[in-house]
């Protein structure tokens, strides 16, 4: 006879199962309720024959593997409180359980359900939620799913004015695949989000000809604790998104004082500025934004009307305190990511799983990748991680630190990356071929491996370029 319980207490509130085994069975099988869990069993010999004891309880305690069902499966929001759920199909399951932090929903699952391995739900909650795949008690897999929104600007809605209309701290959901243009350049003036509802074909923001020379300014009025986030969104600096006259970028802050917690870019694509992404140009009452992000970005076409970094904090009252690229692929850019200048109190730099290529490509003057200037004060800490540096122009530089301290590891070099200053270039691992033989189409932004025996494949650059 043996007997499985959950736990390591032989009570028959934890038993799961009891069966009897022939003395001719040398293997029984049994499937695990659930990964990650402690059970124990016990087993003793029952005769059938009469007079014969039985023997004694043989017993003993296992845990199950670790599982998450949930891995390699794309949850996301898909409506304005409704959402996707998928998991590994045919598992057994019995419920999804939305938790908040505060209470559980339990949403049970149909037969058709599990076998799909994917459930939709409506009438949803805006919450921050740790999503359960449960299998009666027993937990089979965890995710995290945001659900939020508190206006959808349906096709042909005013962005400006639903900007404006927000409360603090609301979510702006833009309708994929739409175009939301402005007339002139919006000032933001409390928190906010602006997401695209679903992570691919983006909603496009872009100016109008004759509506300025970027897209947003901040509110002098902000604080540190508020914030700008944006997610799911194509960013267009072309005027008009029209293919043919770029503006300076997203924000140019030419005067006004700019006091910012955080400003984000999570899944965006932001292109064709002749100048920056955000450039800070100083105030005496100061310019700084405390944190500066791009995770799972895609940015492209730089400063070819100008010698600008992408971030541009170029005056003795500017500052980005913490500067992120994380997951993001940077290209064709005529100066570099960062450009600090006379900028200050910069704190930390962290770049991370990223892909660059065609990067400091002024063939005239040898533009740095990140400069901190030969005289810069900001005394920080820099961080480069697991990236791919392609090509540059034959007179370019790597990296200038100022007084920044940097670490580079478990980076790559294609042997067109040019630095003439010799410093950053001697952290990174050679790669004997050009970034046109790593890749399959770099000019035109395709970082898929063309060399599918490069060993940094699965652990440096973009992970949305791994096969």
């Amino acid at each position: 006879m043996l007997e499985i319980y959950e736990g390591i207490t032989f009570a028959a509130a934890s038993l799961l199962t009891t069966v009897e085994v022939a003395a001719s069975e040398t293997s029984y099988s049994y499937v695990l309720p659930a990964g990650d869990t402690q059970f124990s069993a016990r087993m003793k010999v029952v005769s059938s024959l009469d007079g014969v004891d039985e023997s004694k309880w043989a017993t003993i305690e296992f845990k199950s593997a670790p599982e998450n069902l949930f891995t390699g499966y794309v949850s996301m929001m898909t409506g304005m409180g409704e959402c996707v759920v998928r998991w590994k199909p045919g598992a057994t399951a019995t419920a999804l359980a939305f938790n908040d932090g505060g209470s559980e929903v339990s949403y049970p699952l149909t037969a058709d359900e599990i076998a799909a391995g994917e459930k939709t739900l409506t009438g949803v909650a805006n919450a921050d939620y740790e999503v359960k795949l449960m299998n009666g008690t027993f937990v089979r897999g965890r995710v995290n799913l945001v659900i939020e929104g508190d206006v959808l600007l349906p096709a042909g809605g005013d962005l400006a004015a639903a900007i404006a209309a927000m409360a603090p701290g609301g979510v702006l959901v833009l309708t994929n695949g739409e175009d939301y243009p402005l007339v002139e350049t919006d000032t933001i003036r409390s928190s906010i989000k602006i997401r695209g509802l679903l992570p691919d074909n983006l909603p496009t923001i872009y100016l109008m000809t004759g509506g300025g020379n970027h897209i947003f300014d901040v509110d002098p009025l902000m604080t540190f604790s508020d914030y700008v986030i944006f997610e799911n969104v194509d960013i267009s600096c072309y005027y008009d998104d029209a293919g043919t006259t770029r503006h300076r970028g997203v924000f140019d802050v030419e005067g006004s004082p700019v006091s910012l917690g955080s400003l984000i870019f999570n899944n965006c694509i932001v292109r064709n500025s002749g100048r920056s992404v955000v450039r800070l140009r100083g105030n005496a009452e100061g310019q700084i934004i405390n944190n500066v992000e791009f995770n799972g970005c895609v940015m492209y076409d730089f400063a070819w009307d100008s010698h600008y970094g992408m971030l541009n904090p170029n005056n003795s009252s500017a500052s980005m305190v913490n500067i992120k690229f994380i997951n993001s692929t940077v290209y064709n850019i005529r100066g570099g990511i960062i450009n600090y200048g006379s900028g200050v109190g910069c704190e930390s730099i962290i770049i991370d799983n990223c892909t660059f290529d065609q990067v400091a490509m002024d063939a005239s003057s040898g533009r740095w990748f990140i400069d901190f200037g030969s005289s810069g004060t900001s005394a920080g800490t820099m961080t480069i991680s697991d990236c791919i540096m392609g090509q540059s122009s034959a007179v370019a530089n790597g990296v200038r630190p100022g007084a920044m301290t940097m670490s580079v590891t478990g980076s790559y070099g294609t042997s067109d990356f040019t630095d003439n200053d010799g410093v950053f270039k001697a952290a990174l691992t050679s790669y004997a071929g050009t970034s046109a033989a790593l890749w399959t189409d770099p000019v035109n932004g395709d970082f898929s491996f063309l060399d599918t025996h490069f060993e940094g494949i699965g652990i440096a650059g973009d992970p949305r370029w791994i096969p």
